[in-house]
């Protein structure tokens, strides 16, 4: 037997050593195909960051440019206002020449603002911000050749010389002329001519030339080049033609030249305001030069490892070779080093430590001479009881396996969390004989454990406990063994956006934490602050609650947040809105307690923000009253000729009191016969976005109603409808209004679209597109509650309105509030200079329509002279006053 042992073992010995060459090849073809695989990856991902480098610079560098620009159209336009409204100026140079020096010299990329004027083909120079050269003409100026059309820039292509007029200076040195359109009649046009520096643009380029192999060029839309930085030595080159095609499909991207594709870098982005196109081109091979030599630096190391796994891999084979007497040994050695991962002791069946390895001394910090011949008791850090260890050698005295964790503590005192596994081990006779314990540190697991369960409940900012961990608290206190009373105070701060917005999210965040430090100082004891997100955030009162503490504690919030903030050397004072809702000990719940507070909430920036409200049963019954308002109307929608009528209050001429106009009003009464206000429906079909389908059907209908309308037909009595907002921005409303007048044979001029001075402030696409379609169409435009909103004149000068209608809050302040009186005064001065007429609405008594009448007023509309009524009234009422021409 041991000879035929003998006679195996060499021949058990060469197949290993051929396997572990096998092995090692194995494993050097898969280090090579990693290497392959990781630098493709690599590779793939150099070129992904520096396409999204290229990207974001490119986004960036356009802001940088259109904000330069718009300061440069800025200036233009004031130049614009201040011949509007002085055009004596034109008359007198020098004058005009002071006024844009001022102009220039606020303006660092501005060289020059001049007035030209172009007759018969000839440009005039009538002043410049530059010299005194008034009456001298230029040969052309190319942005002043294309088709006029006012308040659009106009750029030319670069010229030599600094100023207009000059066509020499310094090689180099060229100027960017930049017109807009004043006025063109006669024959005759007013250009105002901005001439742009190009060194101010090139030096929004220049910190990102000076990091990268980078070239920046800025064309104008049809691909003349206009700026760039490094300046090519071939000179100014037009945009490729397949760059030009790109924009056209889409804005911004990334351009790949069809000559040498893998060259650069490219970027480009299209302003969205301005004419102008501007590509961003890094060098691919100059900024992938790093990666190239950190790859090659990657396989000089995989070859050298690759060279080193091939000599251990015969190295190995031969030792196998060579130690197979060893085999047992080594599988022996094998196992015992497979133990010891973790810290390895044994002691005898009397517990005291005969072993331990290396890792229990790198744990512990107890060396095997400090340990050995004493107890495991040198580890007890006091963290468990006497029954804990009791139950411990209960189990493994019976021979069983124990499992557990432990608080440990090191020889320095740390303390040190394991799980531990105890395995007796017993003699051939069945006997106790020694305990083999592994322990394995899971401190750091656990902290991880700790820390991932406090960031899932507290917000990452302030360190505040979130909204899940602000439901927990409230579960809690809630219970029936809770506190007797307990009161939620939801917190919203007003108008935080703007800090954002003005600062960065950065700031915001740093005022936040600044609000949170005040906001500890006031926690009531046993409660809690929690941030429930963004800028909402909650404090719980579980002591001495009452509706007047409650109440103490939330104006003593506001009065604190109203303190000026320091931030970035700015004073930041905030406000803030706070719903209250207090409850006793087992009378709600968490869910339930939160939307109390948050309709008090509500309720609070509903009545103006900055105060505080406590919730009571109407705040749920409004919300109940919506929901059902939204309900029925989605009913109603599906048959709305049984539910919704058409009303109208005639319009009257100031002076002769006969009805020129009707304005269309809606009326819903449920098929339960509750008559509902539109003040409550028409907020919910807005916010809803049924007002979209509702607005289309009422406009339907009273189209094809005014086609029988012979007596308002035949008359210039007209019917103003009101279009909601929403409306106007979402639908194509004007369409429709056009192919409705259309089909029935309805001039344009007997319609009116009325539409709220709030609904102006944000005018997106949609809508400018939908009144310039009224406005093409002949449909007039009137402005409804004008002087409750906050638009700016230059809004209201821009819509170009027919009619403005003055809000009712302020006509029955007349003869009251002289303040009233002088608004409306006011009002029509204003509507005078823009040409519009002036409608009164609201109006209940005499002495109000005197005075209207007194001050000019146009129309008058009111219950005095009549309420809304039903067609069938409205066409009795104009048979009665034989409505003649007015309007």
């Amino acid at each position: 037997m041991p000879s035929t042992i003998a006679d195996d073992k060499p021949r058990y010995s060469l197949k290993t050593g051929l396997s572990v060459l096998l092995l090692g090849l194995l494993l050097i073809t898969t280090l090579v195909v990693m290497q392959l695989v990781v630098v493709n990856l690599g590779t793939q991902r150099a070129v992904a960051e520096l396409e999204k480098e290229a990207t974001l610079l490119a986004h960036s560098l356009e802001s940088s440019v259109t904000r330069t620009v718009q300061d440069v159209q800025g200036r233009l336009r004031s130049l614009e206002d201040l011949l509007e409204h002085s055009q004596e100026l034109l008359q007198q140079p020098l004058e005009l020449q002071q006024r844009m020096q001022m102009l220039v010299s606020m303006t660092p990329q501005l060289r020059e603002l001049a007035v030209l004027q172009r007759q018969e083909g000839r440009l005039t120079v009538l002043a410049s911000s530059a010299i005194a050269r008034d009456g001298s003409h230029i040969e052309s100026l190319a942005c002043t050749e294309s088709a006029p059309v006012t308040a659009l820039l106009r750029f030319s292509e670069p010229l030599p010389g600094r100023f207009l007029g000059s066509d020499t200076g310094p090689e180099g040195v060229y100027k960017l002329p930049v017109c807009m359109l004043f006025s063109a009649e006669a024959g005759q046009q007013t250009w105002l001519v901005a001439v742009l520096n190009p060194d101010a643009l090139r030096e929004l380029f220049r910190p990102i030339i000076d990091n990268l192999p980078a070239q920046v060029q800025l064309y104008r839309h049809d691909g003349r080049a206009l700026v760039e930085l490094p300046v090519a030595a071939k000179g100014f080159a037009a945009a490729p033609g397949e760059l030009l095609e790109l924009v056209r499909q889409r804005e911004w991207g990334l351009y790949h030249a069809v000559e040498q594709p893998d060259a650069n870098v490219t970027a480009y982005r299209a302003t969205s305001m301005l004419p102008l196109l501007l590509t961003l081109a890094i060098d691919r091979n100059q900024a992938l030069a790093p990666w190239y030599r950190t790859v090659a630096t990657m396989w000089l190391i995989v070859g050298v490892v690759l060279v080193l796994i091939l000599m251990a891999s015969v190295l190995i084979a031969w030792m196998r070779y060579r130690q197979y007497r060893l085999i047992d040994e080594l599988h022996l050695l094998g196992a015992a080093i497979s133990t010891t991962a973790n810290a390895v002791l044994i002691t005898d069946s009397r517990g005291d430590i005969r072993w331990v390895n290396q890792a229990f001394t790198r744990l512990t910090g107890f060396a095997p001479e400090e340990a050995l011949g004493r107890t495991p008791a040198i580890l007890n850090s006091g963290e468990h009881s006497a029954l804990f260890f009791r139950r411990l050698w209960d189990t493994i005295m019976a021979g069983e396996v124990w499992r557990g964790e432990v608080v440990n503590h090191t020889r320095d005192g740390k303390q040190l969390m394991v799980e531990q596994t105890i395995t007796p081990i017993k003699s051939g006779k069945g006997e106790l004989t020694h305990f083999v314990a592994v322990h394995e540190d899971i401190t750091a697991r656990r902290a991880a454990e700790q820390r991932s369960l406090y960031l899932a409940n507290h917000d990452h900012l302030t360190g505040l406990p979130n909204r899940r961990e602000l439901l927990s608290r409230l579960g809690q206190w809630l219970q029936p063994d809770g506190p007797a009373y307990l009161a939620l105070l939801y917190i919203d701060l007003d108008n935080f956006k703007a800090v954002n917005d003005t600062l960065g999210h950065g700031r915001g965040d740093e005022l936040l934490i600044g609000m949170v430090t005040r906001l500890n100082n006031l926690i009531p004891p046993g409660g809690c602050l929690a941030r429930l997100g963004g800028d909402e955030f909650a404090i719980v009162m579980v002591q001495d609650v009452g509706r007047e503490q409650a109440s103490q504690l939330a104006q003593r919030i506001t009065d604190l947040l109203a303190e000026p903030f320091e931030l970035a050397g700015q004073r930041f004072s905030l406000t803030a809105s706070i719903g209250l809702a207090l409850t006793a000990r087992g009378k709600s719940d968490p869910q339930t307690l939160l939307r109390q507070a948050d309709l008090a909430l509500y309720a609070a920036k509903h009545d103006g923000r900055s105060v505080y409200r406590i919730f009571n049963a109407e705040m749920d019954f409004q919300v109940s009253r919506r929901v059902n308002i939204e309900q029925g109307l989605r009913l109603a929608l599906t048959r709305p000729e049984h539910v919704f009528s058409m009303y109208y209050q005639p319009v009257f001429d100031a002076q002769t009191l006969k009805p020129v106009a009707a304005e269309l009003l809606l009326r819903w009464k449920t098929e339960a016969g509750e008559w509902i206000s539109p003040a409550e429906f028409i907020p919910v079909a807005e916010e809803s976005g049924m007002i979209i389908e509702l607005g289309r059907w009422q406009l339907e209908q009273v189209i094809a109603r005014m086609a029988d309308w012979e007596l308002i037909n035949s008359s210039r009595f007209y019917l103003s409808v009101n279009v909601s907002a929403v409306q106007l921005a979402r639908d194509e409303i004007a369409n429709c209004m056009i192919s409705l007048l259309d089909q029935y044979g309805i001039p344009a001029h007997k319609i009116t679209v009325e539409v709220t001075e709030t609904a102006i402030i944000n005018l997106n696409d949609r809508f400018e597109a939908n009144l310039a379609s009224f406005a093409a169409a002949g449909i007039r435009l009137s402005v409804d509650d004008f002087g409750t909103g906050y638009s700016s004149l230059g809004n209201l000068r821009n819509l170009r309105a027919d009619y403005l209608k003055i809000d009712r809050s302020f006509v029955v302040g007349i003869g009251q509030n002289h303040g009233d009186e002088e608004i409306i005064l006011a009002m029509l001065a204003l509507a005078r200079s823009l040409n519009m007429k002036v409608v009164a609405e609201g109006v209940d008594k005499d002495h109000q329509l005197r005075f209207l009448q007194q001050a000019g007023c146009d129309q008058i509309q009111g219950y005095l002279l009549a309420k809304p009524m039903p067609e069938s009234a409205l066409m009795r009422h104009l048979q009665q006053h034989q409505t003649g021409p007015g309007g």
